[in-house]
């Protein structure tokens, strides 16, 4: 490895190292902290190679090497889905799922130290493990990219709808690469180490950057209360008061399909405006969680009449504009902390 790689592995380690430092202490408020804490230590475990190359097979640092480079991708899978695919509850299939970038790899090396035997002289089984392994890396890279571009148009926070897609497909297209040239084709390239590195350089100090410089919150949400705050004050803005009224009184999220765009069209106000609006004044970060603000309150409002007791619960979400009775039942029981039926009994 020559001395420009080595230059920027260490200033790498120091940049993921740094930003681990500066979460610890805000770790206890959510989770998605601690995980993109653990990333940081992964990353930092992944650049124990170039920083004391050789390593000796099996010692302690190999270990470390070795789980946190396999751990790596199904713990960048896990943030991407947090902060960026606007998973508010990771469910346990999430964690096996990215456990299995670190398991697969960690029982074939076992079976190897145990047993004594190379994989290589079983061609179907170094196969299956090996590319099978690779296989499941890139698939989670490449949902992790298509989740992050998916929401990217009901993210009403405006910072993090630019850095989204900026920094998860700069870190999704870097982990490709290394995958793909190194795992895969082997390729052995002089200033390979050199670019990778550098480019990973470039990344880390854009995440720091917008980890620190940019306003608490856009990236790691802290528990805020969803109040429509604006309906409170004396005199709303023109634009706020219609955005208002096109819940309370025209109840536009009734509509199917309903859109920041359609919104915004339906209204005359401008997207960017809108989204500003409905972010810096009424408190949502999600324009899915306003539309349901307004669901869920008309559907409550129907569960406590005793008029509609026989109507079925599917029925009344429906007609609030939800999609599907699970989507509904999910976004009711986090603002109630009960089922829509255990409410509509309470309230019989």
């Amino acid at each position: 490895m020559n001395a420009s790689s080595q230059f920027f592995a260490h200033l790498d380690f120091a940049l993921m190292f740094m930003c681990g430092m500066l979460l610890i202490p805000n770790v206890k408020k959510s989770r998605t902290i601690l995980l993109f804490l653990v990333l940081m230590l992964c990353g930092c475990g992944y650049l124990l190679t170039p920083l004391f190359d050789p390593l000796e097979k099996l010692s302690v640092i190999w270990w470390l090497n070795f789980v946190a480079q396999n751990a790596l991708p199904g713990i960048f899978w896990l943030v991407s889905l947090n902060i960026f695919a606007d998973q508010k509850e990771l469910k346990t299939w999430h964690y096996l799922t990215a456990s299995l970038t670190l398991v697969i790899p960690t029982v074939a090396n076992l079976t190897q130290i145990i047993f004594s035997y190379d994989l290589q002289y079983y061609p179907a089984f170094y196969g299956l493990v090996t590319y099978g392994a690779l296989t499941l890396e890139l698939v989670l890279i490449s949902h992790a990219l298509i989740e992050a571009i998916r929401h990217s148009d009901v993210d009403l926070v405006q910072e993090r709808r630019y850095i989204r897609v900026s920094v998860i497909g700069i870190v999704a297209i870097y982990i490709v690469i290394v995958i793909v040239i190194e795992q895969l084709f082997h390729w052995q390239w002089l200033w390979l180490d050199t670019v990778k590195y550098a480019l990973l350089c470039l990344v880390l100090l854009v995440i720091n950057f917008l980890l620190f410089s940019l306003k608490e919150g856009t990236l790691f949400d802290q528990a805020i209360a969803q109040k429509v705050r604006a309906s409170n004050k004396a005199k709303p803005s023109p634009e706020l008061k219609r955005i208002l009224d096109s819940m309370q009184k025209d109840k536009l999220y009734k509509e199917e399909g309903m859109t920041i765009s359609t919104l915004s069209r339906h209204l005359g106000i401008h997207e960017y405006k809108l989204r500003h609006l409905i972010n810096g004044e009424l408190n949502y970060r999600n324009f899915n969680d306003f539309l349901n603000f307004y669901r869920i309150q008309e559907v409550a409002q129907k569960l406590a009449q005793n008029e509609v007791q026989k109507l079925p619960v599917l029925t009344l979400a429906l007609d609030s504009g939800f999609r599907s009775l699970s989507s509904f039942n999910k976004a009711f029981k986090n603002k109630y902390g009960v089922t829509p039926t255990e409410f509509r009994n309470q309230h019989s």
